[in-house]
């Protein structure tokens, strides 16, 4: 008989699962220096249930090729130094708190039942699994992998999702828009996936842009009844 059964293995209403997750999580702590400063030099390693500082200040550690499970991830740095830091790692069960903005360029982890909170605009490399942007303060966020919202949640008005942006362009170039929805659908245009895009950001009249391009189909949001 296992250990688990023999302390748990008769009470029923242990959730062993459930009950895991409730345990306070504490900080990981760096485990490397450099030059004296502490940082964190980690490489396949797997993580579990920690608060985890992702941060770049004097030195640039790594988690290459981590894997995180059910932890609370604190981004303080810029999105050039969180790329660096995360390269090839895998998130799972994990929030992913950007409390500096992550503005520009790619991001390659893996994510898996993660929820995002903070102000993302960048793209995601990887495919997202049941991942929910809720919490999030989107600009515009490129998914090159993701051709749907079957696995995103947390779009909603004025958050819209476009799907195939390459391939639908021409049907959106017959809407009249102002030229800065132009200008950001122009310089995404040659990647995949989906787009998510905030266009109160991009007019001073959201409503009047979505009444004019909410019969595509190629366009979604939780808002799509209005």
């Amino acid at each position: 008989m296992s250990i688990f059964k023999i302390f748990f293995g008769r009470n029923k209403n242990f959730d062993f699962n459930k009950d895991i997750k409730t345990v306070e999580k504490e900080k990981l702590l760096p485990n490397s220096k450099a030059h004296g400063f502490p940082i964190h030099r980690r490489y396949r390693e797997k993580i579990v249930n920690k608060i985890v500082e992702i941060d770049a200040k004097e030195f640039v550690g790594s988690f290459l090729e981590c894997h995180f499970i059910d932890c609370k991830i604190k981004i303080r740095c810029s999105a050039k130094y969180t790329y660096v830091l995360t390269n090839k790692c895998i998130f799972e069960n994990c929030l992913i708190w950007a409390h500096t903005k992550q503005i520009g360029g790619n991001w390659n982890p893996k994510f898996k039942n993660c929820s995002f909170k903070g102000r993302f605009e960048l793209r995601f490399e990887n495919k997202l699994f049941n991942c929910d942007f809720s919490q999030a303060k989107i600009s515009s966020v490129g998914l090159l992998e993701n051709n749907t919202l079957d696995e995103i949640t947390g779009v909603n008005y004025p958050i819209v999702a476009i799907s195939d942006l390459k391939n639908n362009l021409q049907e959106l170039d017959k809407i009249e828009t102002p030229d800065t929805f132009k200008d950001i659908i122009w310089a995404s245009k040659r990647f995949s996936g989906l787009l998510i895009i905030n266009i109160e950001e991009f007019t001073s009249e959201p409503n009047k842009l979505w009444n004019s391009m909410k019969h595509l189909e190629f366009i979604k949001t939780t808002h799509n009844i209005v």
